[in-house]
């Protein structure tokens, strides 16, 4: 068998590495809303943003009139950008990416306004062509979800990138000025808007996307969203189906879910509308037009749901720079680069965690099939927790399966589904003591969920007992199974009493589990 402790000792142990965190501004420049944010990152290591800004510029007001950056969007975007540099000095962060979109990229003044903007902030703005910001959205998207093979949608102020993905790698896009800005600007211009003017929208949307056939759903297609137009409408349909987490990214509505909220819009003025619950007071005027050129992106290409992807191009840029090796920058495996980045993050015990893996793992592999209930996406879920189960102690040690918990839950996996961290959650939560309850996250998990936790907490709860000392000695596990019995043999190189010990105090959860009496034994390991 193969040892799990023979490998290097992880840079997460050796506290010198976090000296080497850098810290890194990128900002948006967006037709409609301004945002800047921090990334703090270790090279090669782990990264989180540590801090945003956002302001409501609207830059591209005006713009559907004529393609002339305006006197009075120029003026607020000064404004923004003064404060950004400014937040930017205070905060020592010379790394500065300022990255600007449609209303840039289409401006005749273009070249005036960004000069001015040098020349009162310092802060040069790249302008993005259609291509770049497709492409940055991808990286977003194949770097935060699973998406292997379909489509990327990113709907701004004033455009919509629609990007193909197969294999991960993008094959095709476009960039289409259907922004929600330039849509309301040049057809929603009533309020209450008027029947005939959504139909005229919806009209104009239904030609454009007539034109382009590689745009269509395929079996085993996914459809990913970003934007602020798509995590709108989002967040309005989880207010009011009253759902359970506070987390738009990997949330998947429906086509049917996204049509009543655009009939909900189209009845109510702009004002009636700040009211809705989930509704963003600066969005207000602008949210049905992004909820109309969703749900018209959604039927020409024949999909019934979309995923949304809470990142975006300012994620796409920083995973240019983080992710230096191969052709692409993105992760061989998003699901386990998730788990290592949230575990790097808060310095977790490498050693320990590596070992609780292998022998949670080992023992889920042991059982033969009939015994448990649990599929084979599950032993992703059992490694997942048996890799995140300590991070709560950095939190403090005394109830540290409840921060550990509480840390997976907000922190958020990228790449799991909202029902798979509701489960890595629940057993790091229960990996200590207790009987493992699932009732909280009832409206999120499956039938039988309430089992597959327990088995899978059994497998985590015992692996934590046989390493109880952290010293390794048991070095792996021989797992049989009789028709009312199950035996553990714990291989140990070493004085193994402190396993035996711990794990015959917890065995009662395996045969609760199983339905299986536990027997454990001691056998010397030959390695």
């Amino acid at each position: 068998m193969s040892d799990p402790l023979q490998h290097l000792d992880s840079l997460a142990q050796h506290s010198d590495i976090y000296k080497n965190a850098r810290r890194m501004a990128i900002i948006d420049v967006g037709s409609n809303t301004w945002r800047l944010i921090v990334v703090e990152y270790v090279p090669n290591l782990s990264f989180r943003v540590v801090d945003e800004v956002s302001e409501t510029v609207r830059l591209g007001e005006g713009m559907a009139e004529s393609n002339v950056l305006r006197a009075a969007a120029m003026d607020r975007a000064s404004k923004a950008m003064q404060v950004y540099a400014g937040f930017c000095r205070a905060s020592g962060i010379d790394e500065i990416i300022a990255a600007g979109t449609s209303a840039v990229r289409d401006a005749s003044n273009q070249v005036r306004f960004l000069a001015r903007l040098e020349a009162e902030t310092g802060i040069k703005v790249r302008v993005l062509s259609g291509e770049e910001e497709a492409y940055y959205g991808y990286l977003a998207a194949v770097n935060s979800t699973t998406l292997a093979d379909g489509f990327v949608i990113d709907l701004g102020g004033g455009s919509m990138q629609i990007t193909r993905v197969e294999d991960r790698q993008i094959r095709e896009h476009i960039s289409l000025p259907l922004g929600a800005v330039r849509m309301t600007e040049r057809f929603l211009t009533s309020d209450p808007v008027k029947e005939g003017e959504v139909d005229a929208l919806r009209g104009f949307l239904q030609g454009q996307f007539a034109q382009f056939k590689w745009f269509r759903h395929k079996r085993g297609m996914r459809l990913v969203g970003e934007g602020g137009n798509v995590r709108l409408a989002g967040r309005l349909i989880q207010k009011q189906a009253g759902y359970l987490l506070d987390t738009l990214h990997g949330y998947t509505f429906r086509a049917s879910q996204l049509k009543d909220i655009r009939d909900q819009l189209v009845e109510r003025s702009v004002e009636q509308r700040r009211r809705m619950s989930g509704m963003k007071a600066e969005r207000a005027d602008l949210s049905l037009a992004g909820a109309v050129v969703v749900h018209e992106a959604m039927r020409a290409s024949g999909f019934e749901e979309i995923e949304i992807c809470g990142q975006g191009i300012r994620e796409g840029l920083f995973y240019e720079r983080f992710l230096t090796e191969g052709e692409t920058p993105i992760f061989d495996d998003v699901r386990r680069a998730s788990v290592l980045n949230l575990a790097h993050l808060h310095r977790f015990q490498e050693r320990h965690a590596v070992h609780i893996a292998h022998l949670t793992l080992s023992m889920f592999d042991q059982l033969p099939p009939g015994v448990h209930q649990c599929r084979a996406n599950e032993r992703d879920i059992l490694w997942a927790a048996s890799m995140l189960h300590d991070i709560g102690v950095t939190v403090d040690y005394h109830d540290h399966h409840k921060h550990s918990a509480y840390l997976i839950l907000n922190a958020g996996l990228p790449g799991y589904t909202h029902r798979e961290i509701a489960l890595i959650a629940l057993l790091a939560r229960y990996h200590r003591k207790g009987e493992p309850r699932a009732d909280e996250f009832a409206a999120l998990l499956e039938a039988d969920d309430d089992k597959r936790l327990l088995q899978l907490c059994a497998l985590l709860r015992l692996a934590e007992q046989i390493d109880r000392s952290r010293d390794g000695v048991a070095r792996d596990v021989l797992l049989t199974t009789g028709r009312d019995w199950a035996q553990l043999e714990l291989l140990v190189r070493g004085d193994g009493q402190v396993a035996l010990w711990s794990v015959l105090r917890h065995r009662d959860i395996f045969q609760q589990a199983f339905g299986l009496a536990l027997e454990v034994t001691l056998t010397p390991s030959a390695t």
